[in-house]
């Protein structure tokens, strides 16, 4: 489960079997009692996929976290997609 990194107590990370079956997201997660999901578009914009427990008031602050790194998370993503033999894949928002 690859960590991108930590801010205010969550945790921003990718789950492995999703990176094999969906485009590119990130999971947020206070130690499991609150997640939530974000889409990351070939254009670099996120999107809530899922919300379970987060206040408006910290989705804020997580997209904002998500869009601040946002060209280290693409790069780490891709690293570790190169290093695992997995092709890039991004979510085409209509």
């Amino acid at each position: 489960m690859p960590k991108f990194f930590e801010l205010y107590g969550w945790r921003f990370f990718a789950v492995m079997f999703d990176l094999l079956n969906e485009p590119f997201h990130i999971h947020v997660t206070d130690k499991g009692k609150k997640e939530c999901k974000y889409w990351i578009t070939p254009t670099g914009e996120v999107q809530l996929a899922f919300n379970r427990g987060y206040s408006e008031r910290d989705l804020r602050k997580i997209e904002k976290a998500v869009n601040k790194h946002l060209v280290d998370l693409i790069k780490k993503y891709e690293q570790h997609c190169n290093e695992n033999s997995i092709k890039p894949n991004y979510k085409k928002i209509a």
